[in-house]
């Protein structure tokens, strides 16, 4: 057990030191700080790009044929556009990247109780991941 005059060097030390552990948490965080608000701005780029590949392969799928189309006998294109699919896997690349170094960045921000992973990193980590998978196992022959 410490003696009195180790208590009192202890206490000099300030209150990192102290024996006494029921000490009130003080947040000396004001407002965000750059680590969290770049989360902020990286997840929301990966939405983007992931909703951009969603578009890309919706512009890319074949046109279907409708009335006027077999009542005239045009054409139809019946092919998935290559291009557009590439562009799609760039975007679906990059969503990914942006996941990922959103989460090394949060992952170094995550070091108090109080500190929790951004919602908007989680969710578009699951969906890059869904959309990543789904267009390798559907569109690997196009690339």
């Amino acid at each position: 057990m410490a003696d009195e005059e180790d208590i009192d060097i202890l206490a000099d030390w300030g209150p990192a030191f102290s024996l006494d552990q029921s000490r009130v948490f003080v947040e000396r965080r004001k407002k965000t700080d750059w680590v969290v608000r770049s989360v902020t701005i990286i997840a929301v780029l990966g939405w983007f790009a992931a909703l951009l590949a969603l578009l890309f392969i919706q512009r890319a799928r074949p046109a279907e044929g409708t009335f006027v189309t077999l009542h005239y006998g045009l054409d139809v294109v019946g092919y998935w556009s290559s291009s557009l699919l590439r562009g799609a896997f760039i975007s679906t690349l990059f969503s990914f990247a942006a996941c990922l170094i959103g989460f090394i960045f949060n992952a170094a921000r995550h070091r108090r109780k109080t500190d929790r992973f951004n919602k908007l990193l989680i969710g578009i980590s699951i969906a890059s991941t869904v959309i990543f998978v789904v267009f390798l196992v559907s569109f690997s022959q196009y690339l």
